[in-house]
């Protein structure tokens, strides 16, 4: 199953829950990691039964983890808008800033192994969360964005 196939199943036909090995495969993970990151308790996630079973937001906030947004609206295309809160769709934005602050994060995106896009999306979430009250009072749906697949 390639890439865009797994996230759409994940998005657009999610199950109420999933066994861990489905959640790996269709995150192409190593069950055996995500095994021991559940039991760690790194991830959430539930013994059902012997056996660790996942929520929907859970295997969705772990699918945010190993894919960029940007991958995930392109799989979904159109159905984006329909499974994404409204907020969380993309905009391109042009910034200027000194060129020993682009180097440094292109630098560090690089050693993540990421695109630049992906790090400043991940930095920008603790700035997001620290306005995250004052924003929704203006932005309605903002902490809906912020939080998801998370529940407010």
């Amino acid at each position: 199953m390639i890439q865009r196939e797994r996230i759409r199943v994940i998005f657009l036909h999610g199950a109420e829950s999933y066994g861990l090995r489905e959640v790996a495969r269709l995150t192409n993970t190593s069950a055996r990691k995500l095994r021991r990151e559940v039991a760690a308790g790194y991830r959430d996630g539930a013994k059902v039964r012997g056996a660790w079973r996942l929520t929907w937001r859970q295997a969705a906030c772990f699918a945010l983890e190993c894919w960029t947004l940007a991958e995930i609206h392109e799989a979904l295309g159109s159905d984006a808008a329909a499974v994404l809160p409204p907020l969380l769709a993309l905009r391109t934005v042009t910034v200027r800033l000194p060129e020993f602050l682009v180097r440094a994060l292109e630098t560090v995106a690089t050693k993540n192994r990421t695109t630049l896009d992906a790090f400043l999306h991940y930095e920008l979430m603790d700035f997001a969360g620290t306005w995250a009250e004052q924003m929704e009072s203006i932005h309605s749906g903002f902490r809906q964005a912020y939080m998801f697949p998370g529940k407010e």
